[in-house]
């Protein structure tokens, strides 16, 4: 039997303690790490002020030292040599200082190096340089994401779709209210706006997240006056699921151009929401962006509506609404959609990455 591999997930994330769980990218690679523990051993590595180690759900928790700046794109203290301990290294976001350094330092090392694009970080030298082709292979969670990739690192990149915890997110069977619910960061690019122009006195919106944008959020207050809208800031796990559980429908309404003009070429690569509403039994309507029309089954287990539509938004969300047997049929047919993405079958699928790319398989 083979020894079990050693593999370094990289992830820039700068933090004072802990894992700073920005977003669903964070998240994602936090999970797909934890899962891939049963196969191998895993050394999940973050940024922060001081070097520091722990235990984090059976991996090894390695913190590096970096400069602060931005918390999705931190620049790196150390240098990767550490890291010639390892039989692999895979890298998440590719715009950041973080996973530049890493290409050049895998090449010196001759140690193979997988990389997955979640949509952050920010100013790197990945493509002013164009250091992706020192990149060997890429794991993209969507086919827009690998589409987005050059042409020339295109023909090294496979598309994993998923993943979600169908233990936490599992069927419900509570009683749903008359409201529409979105979960996500609140800034620009999520297309809120256009949600809370869509509520209605029979379309009653709850918006969870943290804001990202003070600015923004200051100005969907303002929105929703006299509006039946309700924010749920800084929410728990437990009030996310509450709310997937408890909601007649699930939205996002992300767009690629925001309200003032600003563009999001990689906005929604995945739309993580969505899978854990679908698994929930909670029917999702979703704005034609990035990946999420690869999850959505459009008039089965939802709506794909245009971007920047409020009118086609309010439509989908209220057919949900006043048709209740409608909710139920298209709830049952996302969770049964939304088995194939567990962050099991995930990892299993990533797992033949890394052993194909070692000439294992």
């Amino acid at each position: 039997m083979p020894e079990r591999l050693r593999i370094a997930h990289v992830m820039p994330v700068y933090g004072e303690r802990g894992v700073n769980l920005l977003g669903g990218g964070e998240r994602y690679a936090l999970n797909l790490a934890r899962h891939l523990t049963t196969e191998c051993d895993v050394t999940f590595v973050t940024f922060g002020p001081r070097h520091a180690e722990s235990e984090l759900y059976g991996m090894r928790h390695v913190v590096l030292p970096s400069l602060s700046g931005p918390p999705d794109n931190p620049f790196p203290r150390t240098s990767f040599l550490w890291l010639r301990h390892f039989d692999l290294i895979h890298a998440h976001q590719l715009r950041t200082a973080a996973t530049s350094m890493l290409a050049v330092t895998c090449v010196a090392l001759r140690k193979p190096l997988i990389a997955t694009d979640l949509g952050g970080g920010g100013r790197s030298l990945m493509f002013r340089l164009r250091l992706h082709r020192l990149i060997p292979r890429f794991v993209m969670i969507s086919r827009f994401s690998l589409g987005l990739l050059p042409a020339s690192a295109q023909p090294r990149a496979t598309a994993v779709l998923g993943g979600v915890d169908l233990e936490r997110y599992a069927w419900s069977d509570d009683g749903r209210r008359r409201q529409a619910v979105l979960v996500g960061r609140i800034m620009p690019h999520k297309g809120i706006n256009y949600l809370i122009e869509a509520a209605e006195a029979d379309i009653p919106v709850v918006i969870a997240g943290r804001v990202s944008d003070a600015g923004y959020y200051q100005r969907l207050l303002k929105m929703s006056e006299k509006r039946p809208v309700r924010f749920v800031l800084d929410p728990t796990d437990d009030q996310v699921r509450e709310l997937y559980a408890t909601s007649a429908v699930t939205v996002s309404a992300s767009v690629y151009r925001d309200l003032d003009g600003g563009s999001w070429p990689t906005s929604e690569l995945l739309g993580l929401t969505l899978l854990e509403s679908m698994g929930m039994g909670t029917p999702v309507v979703c704005t034609a962006v990035g990946g999420m029309p690869e999850y959505v089954v459009d008039g089965k287990t939802g709506f794909i509506v245009p971007p920047n539509d409020s009118a086609a938004i309010k439509a989908s969300i209220r057919r949900i609404l006043d048709d209740p047997a409608l909710g139920r049929r298209m709830g049952r047919a996302g969770h049964q959609h939304v088995q194939q993405y567990s962050w099991q079958a995930v990892a299993a699928r990533v797992y033949n990455e890394y052993e194909r790319l070692l000439g294992r398989s």
